[in-house]
């Protein structure tokens, strides 16, 4: 047995009835598919439209047709909306249904939600209501308020149950609307039903906002449109023509064509089913998903090998707490749980996705942003497309939770993109989605005492679960999560035994990454500790031949970047901080990525390092084969501070006089002597002091007979050479440094 509605006046007569389940979702005359993406309009009479053969009556859903393929959407613009894409894009994977019930206010849609709203589990969800609750307040004459506080609380309440059922639904929002047309446009009260809408509508204009919703702006199309003959667009006052209706059905289609609401995938929450098919389907050229094409194929890039000096960028949600870095979600519920509840409160009211609607980013400026990076000397950028709490900075078809449609509303990878390049810089992206498995799930907090296990935060969170001693970040994670470790102090290391996340995770995560490739064409791609499992060997593989491919045909040089040997081959080794940085030159290319200051992520009273010491990094990187890609740390605001901004145009400042020896310049054939490194272009070897006291130094891996002449950089005078017992005395004087000052030595052309 199921309850069904009926309605008389303002009163709400409940009866029940049988209902066969085959009429509830009668078969169509339209081939829909499981997955088919569901498209859900509900609401009163004007989107009821006498849908089902109710003749425009109150009857409640179980008592119309819905076998009918003459009467199933009605005459409104409901209609006209499905008849567009079943007509215009007849193979789309898409099926709609009316649910508007003619005198409909918001306590009956409440009465019937759960039933014709809810159970539906409609991947989009169109609303438009209030113009009865308008109605019956003015009929009700009772002399009290309308209350517009409860209205609202209502209208969230419906909402929340379908989001909290759903977590990924799309939602599209209309305002209600009147006109002085008709018995309305006759009536006494037709200012203040006009003011009351009003009302109505900026509280729906809210919570659109709130909701990232689609808003529909019925109330200004037909205010326009109504302005010359008004009887054209809306009969009575309330009910739109046919005319009307096609016009509010041009808005609906215009509006959620912009947001991409019917053609995105359905069930876009985690995990989404993806096919063998999906995993396999590559563009087409040279690389197999194995590893012998990758060392068959693959070279690393020459634009990275001459660039030496990039910029790596950690900035999201965890930006805004400002105290534990980057891995602030994992700390909030662990180590640092008191702290959390006694700044923001309880996790279970106040968890990481709270932080979202903080998350401005009111005063970021890409232009200004990759501008400073180019003073800054680098020719590189690697921002970070998501870290391991789930939230992504670019504009996703694969999840909600990213920072074009939550927080700043902005794509922010996508903005970053296009000012890098125009800079003339190479552009990458970072990805650590990997490990969001099971990076914030509490070691000790009871389960009811945090918002990690509610079922609709899961897209940001990773599937509800416990730890486990081997995560997705490697078996030291779970000290981590104990006693506040961080990502530094992680092994990097190829890690054995099997990956923990599941092969539908997994699976996701490949078709993320295969959506930043095509979407932004990165120049590098990197990957942090959660990819070094051997037993991710399928996936990674993949990849690597997607990427690759699709650069193929770009016609660009691109490289992967991974630690350990998560790449066999086919990838730029990485290493975080300089204190795991070869010691000696390698036979192939790498980078460290090494933080501005004590952590990754922003957090009050960041400690900087100082140019100098950078400048020497960097220096101690390229003597070895190596790069040196600097983290800077934005604030929430959007705003890189200014010390940090000072740091980066010291470093730009020194490059600008001896980048001639860093640019395009390739180890020599030792990396250095004592306090001296060594680069070569040609015939040109450089000498870089570091620490330099502003007197003559001796270097002993080079003889005087090999020597045309040494200049300083700096200012390209000649400086003499001596013989000494030990090698070659540079005869050089000048102001002392802590960074390095750099030789230019011309050498005789080998034989």
């Amino acid at each position: 047995m199921t309850i069904f509605r009926t309605y008389t006046k303002n009163k709400i007569v409940m009866k029940k009835t049988t209902l066969l389940i085959s009429l509830l979702f009668a078969a169509s005359a339209f081939s829909m598919s499981a997955n088919a993406r569901r498209v859900l309009f509900i609401g009163d009479s004007v989107t009821d439209g006498g849908w089902g053969r109710s003749g425009g009556s109150m009857k409640p859903a179980s008592e119309r047709n819905q076998t009918d393929q003459n009467h199933l959407y009605g005459h409104s613009y409901m209609m006209l909306c499905a008849a567009h894409y079943q007509s215009e894009r007849p193979d789309a994977d898409v099926e709609f249904l009316n649910r508007g019930i003619s005198g409909d206010d918001l306590a009956r849609l409440e009465v019937r939600w759960e039933d014709d709203a809810v159970s539906l589990h409609p991947d989009v969800l169109s609303l438009l209501v209030g113009t009865n609750d308008v109605h019956y307040y003015l009929q009700a004459n009772d002399g009290q308020s309308f209350d517009f506080a409860a209205w609202e609380k209502r209208y969230r309440t419906l909402l929340n149950r379908v989001v909290t059922d759903n977590p990924e639904v799309d939602l599209v929002l209309g305002t209600p609307f009147v006109a002085k047309v008709g018995k309305i446009g006759s009536a006494d009260d037709y200012a203040l039903r006009d003011s009351l809408i009003g009302r109505l509508d900026s509280i729906v204009c809210h919570i659109a906002r709130d909701y990232k919703a689609t808003l529909l702006r019925y109330d200004l199309l037909f205010a326009d449109l109504t302005a010359t003959n008004p009887q054209h667009w809306i009969w009575d006052g309330i009910h739109p023509t046919a005319a009307g209706h096609q016009r509010m059905a041009d808005l609906w289609v215009r509006k959620c064509d912009e947001g991409d609401l019917l053609t995105a995938p359905r069930g876009r929450r985690v995990t989404i089913a993806v096919s063998r098919e999906e995993l396999e389907r590559c563009p087409g050229g040279p690389f197999e998903a194995d590893w012998q094409s990758l060392v068959n194929g693959y070279e690393v890039p020459e634009w990275f090998k001459d660039a030496k000096f990039g910029i790596f960028i950690h900035w999201g949600l965890y930006s805004v707490p400002a105290a534990g870095s980057e891995w602030y979600p994992k700390h909030m519920y662990n180590a640092m749980s008191g702290d959390h509840r006694q700044k923001w409160g309880k996790q279970h009211e106040f968890g990481y996705k709270d932080f979202i609607p903080l998350f401005k980013a009111e005063k970021f400026d890409a232009a200004e942003w990759a501008q400073l990076f180019r003073e800054s000397g680098a020719r590189y950028v690697i921002p970070t497309a998501e870290h391991h709490d789930g939230f992504a900075m670019y504009d996703s078809r694969l999840t909600h939770w990213d920072a074009k449609e939550m927080g700043p509303c902005r794509d922010v990878i996508g903005e970053l993109a296009e000012a890098v390049r125009h800079e003339g810089l190479k552009f990458g992206v970072s990805n650590h989605r990997i490990e969001n498995w099971d990076f914030m799930y509490p070691l000790k907090l009871p389960l009811d005492s945090t918002d990690l296990y509610r079922p609709e935060y899961a897209g940001l969170y990773g599937p509800p679960q416990k730890p486990t001693e081997q995560s997705g970040m490697g078996p030291k994670a779970k000290a981590a999560a104990k006693a506040g470790v961080t990502e530094a102090d992680i092994d990097e290391t190829a890690l054995e035994g099997r990956h923990p996340q599941s092969d539908a995770f997994l699976n996701e995560w490949e078709m993320r990454v295969h959506e930043i490739i095509d979407k932004y064409q990165p120049d590098l791609f990197f990957f942090d500790n959660g990819i070094n499992y051997r037993t991710l060997d399928p996936w990674k593989l993949r990849i690597a031949r997607y990427y690759y491919n699709s650069a193929h045909q770009w016609g660009k040089q691109v490289s992967l970047q991974s630690k350990s040997t998560a790449y066999l081959a086919g990838s730029i080794k990485d290493f975080e901080r300089m204190s795991r940085a070869p010691k000696q030159i390698t036979n192939f290319y790498w980078q460290v990525d090494d933080p501005i200051g004590h952590k990754f992520g922003y957090v009050e009273g960041l400690r900087l390092q100082k140019p100098e010491g950078i400048i020497r990094s960097l220096v101690e990187n390229i003597s070895k084969n190596g790069n040196l890609c600097l983290n800077v740390s934005p604030k929430s605001d959007g705003t890189i501070p200014d010390d940090q901004q000072q740091v980066l145009r010291a470093v730009g400042q020194w490059l600008k006089v001896n980048g001639e020896g860093v640019y395009g310049s390739r180890t020599w054939k030792v990396f250095g002597e004592r306090n001296v490194r060594y680069t070569i272009k040609g015939d040109t070897l450089y000498a870089f002091v570091l620490r330099w006291d502003g007197q003559p130094f001796t270097i002993s891996s080079i003889g005087r007979n090999q020597i045309v002449s040494v200049e300083s950089l700096w200012d390209g005078k000649k400086v003499k050479t001596t013989a000494v017992a030990d090698g070659i005395r540079i005869e050089a004087n000048g102001n002392a440094t802590d960074a390095a000052a750099c030789f230019r030595i011309k050498l005789k052309p080998e034989k």
